[in-house]
C-alpha cells in the first residue's frame, strides 16, 4: 500500500467555477506525450479512487492522447492519487522514466479540473534503490495473529550481539517495517536508514546498543493502524504477542524502561495508541508526522478523559504536503498532553520542521535526535 507522499505531475493547472451543491466535481484531464495501447487507471486514497488498487478505476478515453475522470467529492477532503496502466509496475513517470510519487491536494469549495501531462510510464523493471542493509538482520515470515493478516517481521541486531553472548539489549518496535531498514522493500526505494543511524550513533558512543524490530504493514494498514476492531487486535499483537516472541527468542531487556515504539503518519498514531494503552510495558513512543486528527477522525477526543501516563512522548511534523493537514492534530495533541501534566522538553518533546515533507527521507533525518532521547 502506498503511503502519503507528494510530487506534482508536469503542467498542473487548476480551473474552477462556482458550485451550489454540498459536493463539488473534481475532474482529472490528462494528456499523454505518446499514446498507449492499454487502459489508464487512476488510483488513490478514497473508495472512488480504488483505495490504492491499481485495477479498479478506469479513466475514460477521449482520444489516443487524452483521458478523463470525474467524481463528486466533499470539499476539504484530502485526495492523493497516481496513474497506472492497471499494474503498479507501469506507473506515470517523468521524462527520464522515473516513477512519479503521489500527488495530493485538498478539495476546494468549487468545481475543479486538473490538466496534467504524463511524459512516460515506468517500464516494469525492478525499481532502483538508494542504500543497503547495514549490520545483521533476521526475518520472521508470515507472523500470525488471529484476527489480522499475517505479516513479515524484520529484526536488526546491534554490533555486539553476535560476539557478546551474555549481553542483553533494549528494543525499539517500529511499524511499516518494510520501510525502515531495507531500501529494496521500501515503498519508494528509500528507507528510514535506522540501521545506519543506530550503528553510527552506537559507534560514536552517542546511543546505547538496541535491537530494532520492524513489523511490516499489510493491505489492511489503515484498519490496523486506526481506532478500529482490527486496530485493537494489532495493538495487542505488538504489545503482547510480538513482544513476547522477541523477548523469548532474543537477548532483550524486557522491562518498560527498555521498550519503545515508533512510527510515522498512521504509524505515528498507532505508536502513541500502543504506548498509551500499554503504558506499563512501554517507556514511550516516537510519533513522526502522526495522524492524530485527520478528516472526521480525532484521537485527541478519545483520550480527553484519561489521566497522565508515565511515558516519554516525542512528536514531530513537517511543513509540506499532508503534514500541513496533520499540524492541527499535532497542536491539539500537544496542548492536551500539557494540560494532563506533561512537561515540554522533559517527558514531552515536540519538533516542527517547516521545510520537511511527508516522506521516509525526511523521517530519517529527524530519527537520530528522536532516538537519542530514549536510549
Amino acid at each position: 500500500m502506498k503511503k502519503l507522499l507528494l510530487i506534482t505531475l508536469s503542467h498542473l493547472l487548476f480551473m474552477s467555477c462556482s458550485s451550489s451543491s454540498d459536493k463539488v466535481t473534481v475532474t482529472w484531464n490528462i494528456k499523454l506525450n505518446h499514446p498507449v495501447e492499454k487502459d489508464i487507471f487512476i488510483v488513490g486514497n478514497q473508495d472512488f479512487l480504488g483505495t490504492w488498487d491499481p485495477t479498479q478505476v478506469k479513466m475514460e478515453r477521449v482520444n489516443e492522447l487524452n483521458w478523463i475522470f470525474s467524481h463528486k467529492v466533499e470539499p476539504r477532503k484530502l485526495l492523493e492519487f497516481k496513474f497506472t496502466l492497471g499494474d503498479w509496475k507501469f506507473q506515470a513517470a517523468d521524462i527520464n522514466g522515473n516513477e512519479r510519487q503521489n500527488d495530493e491536494f485538498i478539495v476546494p469549495q468549487q468545481d475543479t479540473t486538473f490538466h496534467l501531462t504524463i511524459e512516460k510510464w515506468t517500464d516494469g523493471k525492478k525499481k532502483k534503490v538508494q542504500g543497503q542493509i547495514t549490520g545483521e538482520v533476521r526475518y520472521h515470515r508470515n507472523f500470525h495473529i488471529d484476527g489480522i493478516l499475517d505479516r513479515d517481521i524484520i529484526v536488526w541486531l546491534p554490533p555486539s550481539y553476535l560476539s557478546d553472548t551474555d549481553k542483553r539489549y533494549p528494543v525499539l518496535y517500529m511499524h511499516d517495517g518494510q520501510n525502515i531498514i531495507d531500501p529494496a522493500t521500501s515503498s519508494f526505494g528509500v528507507d528510514w536508514q535506522v540501521d545506519e543511524t543506530v550503528d553510527s550513533l552506537v559507534r560514536k558512543d552517542l546511543l546505547e546498543e538496541i535491537i530494532i524490530v520492524g513489523s511490516y504493514c499489510t493491505t489492511d494498514r489503515t484498519e490496523d493502524y486506526g481506532d478500529t476492531d482490527k486496530g485493537k487486535i494489532y495493538r495487542k499483537s505488538i504489545a503482547i504477542d510480538l513482544k513476547h516472541f522477541i523477548d523469548n527468542n532474543y537477548r532483550t531487556k524486557p522491562e518498560k524502561q527498555n521498550t519503545v515504539v515508533a512510527g510515522s503518519s498512521m504509524g505515528g498514531l498507532v505508536s502513541f495508541m500502543i504506548a498509551w494503552e500499554y503504558a506499563d510495558l512501554f517507556k514511550g513512543a516516537i510519533c513522526m508526522s502522526p495522524a492524530f486528527k485527520y478528516e472526521d477522525f480525532d484521537h485527541i477526543e478519545s483520550i480527553k478523559d484519561s489521566s497522565k501516563k508515565e511515558l516519554l512522548i516525542y512528536i514531530d511534523n513537517g511543513g509540506k504536503q499532508v503534514d500541513v493537514i496533520l499540524q492541527e492534530g499535532v497542536d491539539k495533541m500537544s496542548a492536551s498532553l500539557l494540560e494532563k501534566g506533561f512537561k515540554q522538553n522533559n517527558d514531552l518533546f515536540v519538533v516542527i520542521d517547516k521545510e520537511a515533507r511527508h516522506s521516509e527521507g525526511d523521517w530519517a533525518k529527524r530519527f537520530p535526535n528522536a532516538i537519542q532521547l530514549f536510549f
